[in-house]
């Protein structure tokens, strides 16, 4: 018995100094910081992760999302958004075994005047499907989840690639 209130505290003394350890070193999870280099922006586009960037931003405080260019300190731009679907592998009765989805976004960053701060630049995602043949009708479902998961991360580096510009002046 005694052993066992011995074991329990030792557990929470190291959890607690495991907890001030890190808590001390500066750590903070990825993504939680959000600090931009301006005040305002203007997301355009009708593409989905144009909507999906906008979300991640209206959760910042002090950002004004504008709807002007000219008020706008940053105007990001999804240029355009392409979404592939290839057959990798097919089984031995013909069908598709394996399936490759990529998904590529063309962006444009400039300030509210039109100067360019960052040219006409890609970022591209892949992500590979298996089809079970017992599963072969629910594959539609998840091609449009494994989609919607692209879009968000590509949103995400997107907001990353915000935080990198540099204002001129």
């Amino acid at each position: 018995m005694v052993n066992t209130s011995r074991l329990r505290c030792f557990a929470i003394s190291a959890i607690a100094a495991l907890t001030l350890l890190v808590s001390g070193c500066g750590f903070a999870l990825r993504g939680q910081s959000l600090d931009l280099p301006f005040k305002s922006i203007l997301v355009e586009g009708s593409q989905g992760t144009a909507s999906e960037v906008l979300q991640i931003l209206r959760n910042k405080p002090g950002l004004t999302i504008s709807s002007k260019r000219l008020e706008a300190q940053v105007v990001l731009t999804v240029i355009s958004q392409q979404v592939d679907r290839t057959v990798v592998a097919f089984s031995a009765a013909g069908r598709p075994r394996e399936i490759q989805l990529r998904m590529r976004v063309a962006y444009r960053i400039n300030d509210g005047f039109g100067v360019e701060l960052s040219g006409a630049q890609e970022i591209a995602q892949f992500r590979e499907l298996s089809i079970n043949e017992a599963e072969f009708l629910a594959i539609g479902g998840a091609e449009s989840l494994m989609i919607e998961d692209m879009q968000r991360d590509i949103a995400q580096q997107l907001v990353r690639r915000l935080r990198a510009v540099r204002l001129p002046g």
